[in-house]
């Protein structure tokens, strides 16, 4: 079982993923990260993965259609801080440069400097 906590800075949304993402999770994960990429205002939502527990192919598969379709309304998909478990599923799946990644909170806000800053 997984848990997001959800954090808007500005044109960025911040999903902190904590826990599993199982085959049971994957259809309500998927949802509720497709409701979460379509909120007003924002052009990208940085996805946390540092917490993250066990993810198999079928949670990487929703992140991959999460990207594309993002993509086609002008946002993007960023992975931060992804375990080391998932970084290496994404080597496997060969699509690690697949996603714009930030490896720490510092390389995020030079990447997008508002995405650590508080909610206003």
């Amino acid at each position: 079982m997984y848990a997001l906590d959800v954090q808007n800075h500005g044109a960025t949304l911040t999903v902190r993923l904590t826990g599993d993402v199982l085959m049971e999770d994957v259809a309500s994960f998927n949802k509720i990260m497709r409701e979460h990429s379509k909120t007003p205002g924002i052009t990208q939502l940085v996805l946390d993965l540092g917490g993250t527990g066990r993810m198999g192919a079928s949670g990487l598969g929703v992140l991959v259609s999460l990207n594309t379709s993002m993509q086609r309304y002008g946002r993007r998909l960023v992975l931060l801080s992804p375990a080391p478990h998932i970084t290496k599923l994404l080597q496997q799946a060969e699509i690690e440069g697949f996603f714009p990644t930030c490896e720490s909170e510092e390389e995020l806000r030079n990447f997008i400097p508002e995405a650590c800053a508080p909610a206003r």
